[in-house]
């Protein structure tokens, strides 16, 4: 029986893919036939359309390779004082931080510069300005490596104020 429905089932389906009718009929032993010829007392049958939805690729994704780091790809940031932060008392250092991506390489420095004047070179990402005049002024850090090149720079502006005398 389980034999007779699976044969019944592919010929049900190579038959529609032929795009030939399909009859169905009950055969002596009363059991349901179908096939692509039409015996007495046979009924032509309709098929649904079949599902055309592609197959589910499952196969392993192909695994990408990390990227090698560029280290020359560092970046820098001013995080205190703050863009537009106001200095009240200009008479005193004012200590710059700075924060990086990455660790800096044996070549690689950070220049501090005060309105497009080079103050300070260190390694060290906190450097410290000395009395400023009052007014505006542009701070600068840059990552320089040991041809001079600027690899990664960030800029503040701030607002100093001096007490009267």
């Amino acid at each position: 029986m389980r034999y007779l429905l699976l044969l019944s089932c592919f010929l049900i389906l190579s038959a529609h893919a032929q795009n030939k009718e399909i009859y169905r009929y009950t055969d002596e032993n009363g059991n349901t036939v179908y096939s692509d010829k039409a015996p007495k007392g046979s009924s032509p049958i309709t098929l649904p359309e079949l599902n055309t939805t592609p197959a589910v690729d499952t196969s392993e994704p192909k695994r990408k390779h990390p990227k090698a780091i560029n280290l020359d790809l560092n970046n820098i940031q001013i995080n205190t004082p703050r863009d537009g932060a106001i200095i009240a008392n200009g008479l005193l250092p004012t200590t710059v931080t700075m924060s990086t991506d990455q660790a800096l390489r044996n070549d690689q420095q950070i220049h501090i510069s005060l309105d497009g004047r080079l103050i300070s070179k260190t390694t060290s990402t906190s450097a410290s300005i000395p009395a400023m005049p009052r007014g505006q002024h542009q701070i600068s850090a840059a990552i320089v490596d040991s041809k001079g090149k600027t690899l990664a720079e960030s800029s503040i502006s701030v607002m100093v104020y001096r007490p009267s005398n």
